[in-house]
């Protein structure tokens, strides 16, 4: 896979994540709820967009931005990636966060790039470790 290629499926991945996110209420609460009046008029759960896609590799990746955010290299890449795709309305203005963050527009994109990059490669690592430790409990023990 060519570079820029890698980089359009790590975005797009992301921008799934956030949708997966906003259906999955234990991961993480989303920014806005809804009023009290809509749930006693629709009822519990009214008005919530219906269940997201299910990615099965998608707890993997949801696993390894939890585990980079915790980490202290990442500090300024997470808060970029937080504010890009976590950000409330649909995106925030990019000049704004980064001026927040004192850094330039492009470093502020660098950011977010670095981060979900690590943490695709992390999720990769992730999934293989899990595949690795429960294939040696799925095989049966040698009788001798």
């Amino acid at each position: 896979m060519a570079r820029r290629e890698k980089y359009d499926f790590i975005a797009e991945l992301c921008t799934e994540w956030v949708s997966w996110l906003k259906t999955r209420r234990f991961y993480i609460n989303s920014y806005s709820t809804g009023s009290t009046l809509n749930g006693l008029v629709n009822g519990p759960g009214g008005g919530r967009e219906l269940n997201g896609r299910n990615y099965p590799d998608m707890q993997y990746f949801n696993m390894a931005i939890h585990t980079c955010s915790d980490m202290e290299k990442y500090k300024d890449e997470w808060e970029a990636f937080k504010a890009h795709y976590l950000g409330e309305g649909e995106r925030t203005v990019a000049k704004r966060i980064a001026s927040d963050l004192g850094v330039c527009r492009r470093t502020y994109y660098n950011h977010i790039k670095k981060f979900a990059e690590a943490a695709y490669s992390m999720s990769l690592s992730l999934k293989k470790a899990h595949e690795t430790m429960t294939s040696a409990v799925d095989r049966p023990a040698l009788v001798q």
